[in-house]
């Protein structure tokens, strides 16, 4: 194995391995080399303490993707080596120092790489288990090449072929310098990686090694997400009940279509419709009111009628019309016939005469408001659901007529004059005065 490094005193700036140039190398193929290449030797020894001596040795071997057989004769082979093979079965922490070291260097052997690399390899070991570890790193350079850092220079001297100072990133001194010559191209790049079932056992094996934080985080973890699905199925099901709720209370609530229609949201914002004057620009500008541009006009002709005669009565609870029509209506009042109105407009007042000319002969309401009273809806009716019958019976007729009173029993007064009723302000009503009341319609002369 050649390693030529492109230093400061060479002028190649780069570095060749077997004839390599490794100045295009990317960072998987830097992966691959050292996984398959080089073994490394800490100062702290990284061994995993929840793992026994020689499944330590093993993982070293894990990412190059041997076979499991492989990788335990290997590892014993290794620790035999190093003078560790009856205490395969250890973990770290029943092992000495010395012992530890001898295990990091069972495990960068193992895989049998071309270039050792030591760091500081008997930093944190006594002066005595220094020399046993710098023997053993010496009898292991007898096949491959070892480089090692230290700040021991004695170490160096006693047991280093070659010695190299370094200071503040260049070289001081060299004991042996290497003159570079141009090498026939033998490197070949061997990529592996680990498997998936070995990945799983790993972590497995971690897992199981902390069993018992394992269970409480794993208990704790499933409080969390049992929780937020809690909230989640809570707030689902309120939501979907508030939306079944208001989709139902919607349903009842009768859809009214009028033959005029106004787009309460059709304001404009435009800046031209402030109230600042604008210059004079020599012409005018014909424009159709917001009123007028908000107002549309439905065509409810005779056979829009007839559609709304066939809807299916499962998509309408309850369907009604009313037709405008020129009303003559009587009754008697205190003895005596007087013309009255379906109206809530003031008697007294212009509105009151237009407000009898718009009334509808089919089955209404007076009072505030009215609304649809036909009973014979697949699903029951609209007033015998949302409404309480205080007196008189529910209206079985086109004819038969409502008086809608508000929550506190009160009607607008203008509707009760419009019906014939001597009444003020505050004035109560008995039931029975009410009920019974007749009108007549008088036909039109043609």
């Amino acid at each position: 194995m050649n390693v030529i490094g492109g230093l400061d005193r060479y002028d190649t700036g780069d570095l060749v391995i077997n004839g390599k140039s490794t100045k295009n190398f990317k960072e998987t193929d830097w992966d691959a080399y050292r996984n398959n290449s080089v073994g490394f030797i800490f100062q702290n020894y990284n061994l995993i303490s929840h793992l026994s001596i020689i499944a330590n040795v093993e993982l070293g071997m894990n990412l190059s993707g041997m076979p499991a057989k492989e990788r335990h004769e290997k590892a014993i082979e290794a620790l035999t080596q190093v003078g560790l093979k009856e205490h395969i079965n250890k973990r770290p922490n029943q092992l000495s120092g010395g012992q530890m070291q001898r295990v990091a260097i069972a495990r960068a052997i193992a895989n049998d790489p071309d270039i050792l690399l030591c760091d500081e390899p008997t930093g944190a070991l006594d002066t005595e288990t220094s020399e046993q570890i710098m023997k053993l790193i010496k009898s292991i350079s007898k096949d491959r090449l070892i480089i090692m850092v230290t700040h021991n220079p004695d170490l160096a001297k006693e047991y280093a072929t070659r010695t190299v100072r370094f200071q503040d990133g260049k070289i001081l001194s060299d004991t042996n310098p290497y003159k570079p010559t141009n090498e026939k191209n033998t490197f070949k790049l061997k990529r592996t990686k680990m498997s998936y079932w070995n990945a799983i056992k790993l972590s497995f094996t971690n897992i199981m090694t902390k069993k018992w934080q394992t269970v409480l985080t794993a208990f704790a973890s499933s409080i969390g997400i049992i929780s937020i699905a809690v909230v989640l199925a809570l707030s689902n099901g309120f939501q979907k009940q508030i939306d079944s709720t208001m989709s139902k209370a919607l349903a009842k609530y009768p859809v009214s279509i009028a033959q005029t229609a106004t787009d309460m949201n059709g304001s404009s914002n435009n800046k031209d419709d402030d109230d600042k004057n604008v210059k004079n620009k020599g012409y005018v500008t014909a424009k159709q009111s917001e009123k007028q541009q908000n107002t549309h006009k439905n065509n409810i002709s005779q056979a829009y009628v007839n559609y709304i005669k066939k809807i299916n009565p499962n998509y309408a609870n309850n369907i009604s019309y009313e037709r405008g029509v020129n009303l003559n209506l009587l009754s008697k009042v205190n003895g005596k016939v007087n013309r009255v109105q379906f109206s809530q407009a003031d008697p007294n007042s212009s509105q009151a005469q237009a407000a009898a000319q718009a009334q509808a002969m089919s089955s209404v309401g007076v009072g505030p408001p009215v609304f649809p009273t036909t009973l014979k809806a697949k699903k029951g009716s609209f007033l015998k659901q949302d409404y309480q019958l205080l007196s008189g019976s529910w209206p079985t007729k086109s004819t038969d007529l409502v008086l809608v009173t508000d929550n506190k029993n009160t009607v607008n007064i203008n509707a009760l004059k419009n019906l014939g009723f001597d009444v003020k302000n505050d004035n109560k009503l008995k039931f029975k005065k009410l009920i019974g009341k007749e009108f007549r319609i008088v036909s039109h002369n043609n």
